[in-house]
């Protein structure tokens, strides 16, 4: 018999919804950068491919990567990203009216081959094959190769702002990793 475990809210969690405390401290959220998204997703999604085919390849060792990090993966990054969204409003917004059509096509393509990669991991009860690991290599490539030339159809202007935007948080990230970042002397990430 097969044993489905299903998330569970506990019971106070609605009330805690409720009642959240509110800190003056912590900034208003960001506003949505869909471009500085875009390039964000194709970068994990490179990540991504590389590491599949390094395990493949032999050239990391002692490393499995099981399907279900690929399930969960995938749902974390299309809820933190809301990557949908940000492209309906890349494409509605920022790209010229004569490439929306192939932008939504890309855009599409991009969300199937994320939601393939979720449902074709979540079929896997066992460690992957060397055949599946190419698989999820190639549609990690095929969602980077879109949202690639997703960001290609923006006008030059506004791939030269987003672009400027990955730069700076991808600096920023750097110091923190390297626990330089120093909000006294490197300011605050700010984008505008």
């Amino acid at each position: 018999a097969t044993v489905v475990l299903q998330p569970i809210s506990p019971a106070f969690a609605e009330e805690e919804e409720q009642e959240a405390y509110n800190n003056p401290n912590i900034p208003a959220g960001p506003e949505e950068k869909s471009g500085l998204v875009v390039l964000r997703v194709a970068e994990v999604a490179q990540f991504q491919e590389k590491i599949l085919r390094a395990i493949l390849n032999g050239e990391i060792k002692d490393v499995v990567v099981t399907p279900q990090q690929l399930v969960f993966g995938t749902q974390i990054l299309l809820r933190n990203s809301n990557v949908a969204g940000n492209m309906k409003m890349m494409i509605d917004d920022e790209i010229p009216r004569s490439r929306q059509r192939q932008a939504r096509i890309r855009a599409a393509n991009t969300m199937n081959a994320l939601q393939k990669i979720s449902s074709n991991a979540a079929k896997i009860e066992r460690e992957m094959s060397p055949a599946e690991y190419e698989e999820f290599a190639n549609l990690y490539r095929l969602v980077r190769v879109e949202l690639n030339g997703l960001y290609e159809l923006l006008a030059e202007r506004e791939r030269e702002k987003y672009y400027g935007y990955f730069v700076a948080v991808t600096e920023y990230e750097k110091k923190i990793a390297e626990g330089v970042y120093n909000p006294d002397l490197d300011g605050v990430l700010k984008f505008d």
